[in-house]
């Protein structure tokens, strides 16, 4: 399926959707590779329908013509809560509203929902980004290290790429900025982000296309290390706890 053929595809949806669902759609339209103009005949096709209370389309994924199209449905007040209380998935969605095509709806609501996402004090992502950790980075490179002990050559690459993608969900938060795009995409644009670990434009991708597992090892090791440095000058506090009567039950 080419680009012309891809959009047209999507706004035959769209059309549908807003003459079934009216003024219960908020803004429905398309994101993803097929928003920025870069999909290829294999793309799948990603759709977003912002909902104003109930009786509004539900979810769901299909093929179409053997090409994966994805009907996203969120609550614009579930919507608003995930911009406004940042966690892991406010990256996501700040970017999928950055790069939405609008096809149907208040077409300048998208861009109002991005302001509204930059609102939160730094606090407010400080707190955030505190609650996520360890989860985010520090048990991901626990598993390249158990690979190292195991000798296991086959799972630290997929290990290391799960750092990466942690890693660059934390740096989104820290930062409060955002990226458009999935995979190595995504992981290039945190490199203009003005808080980063040291080394982190060369160890990045050292690390992403490194696959000897010594390479992942050293590559990873030294990353994690500037990354802990970078959040612990930023004030954030992650406990690591020595003695069991001092963890809070």
């Amino acid at each position: 399926m080419d680009h012309p053929t891809r959009i047209q595809l999507a706004r035959d949806l769209a059309a549908r959707l807003a003459a079934t669902y009216g003024e219960r759609i908020v803004v429905g339209g398309v994101y993803g590779s097929a928003a920025r103009g870069d999909d290829t005949e294999w793309s799948d096709l990603d759709l977003l329908c912002i909902t104003r209370g109930a009786g509004g389309p539900a979810g769901r994924a299909f093929l179409f013509q053997g090409i994966a199209v994805g009907l996203h449905v969120l609550d614009h007040a579930d919507l608003e809560r995930l911009l406004t209380r940042p966690g892991p998935r406010w990256p996501f969605w700040m970017g999928v509203l950055d790069v939405l095509q609008p096809l149907v709806g208040d077409r300048a609501q998208p861009g109002r929902w991005v302001e509204l996402g930059q609102t939160p004090s730094e606090a407010a992502f400080h707190a955030a980004l505190e609650a996520e950790l360890p989860g985010l980075v520090f048990e991901s490179y626990g598993r390249i290290r158990s690979c190292a002990a195991r000798r296991d050559e086959r799972d630290a690459p997929i290990t290391a790429c799960e750092v990466l993608s942690e890693m660059q969900t934390a740096l989104c938060l820290l930062n409060r900025r955002w990226v458009t795009r999935d995979y190595y995409g995504g992981l290039e644009q945190t490199f203009s982000f003005p808080l980063l670990p040291d080394g982190y434009g060369r160890l990045a991708p050292q690390l992403w296309e490194a696959h000897e597992l010594n390479e992942i090892v050293t590559a990873a090791g030294t990353l994690v290390a500037g990354y802990w440095r970078l959040i612990t000058a930023c004030g954030l506090n992650v406990p690591n706890y020595q003695r069991v009567d001092d963890i809070p039950l």
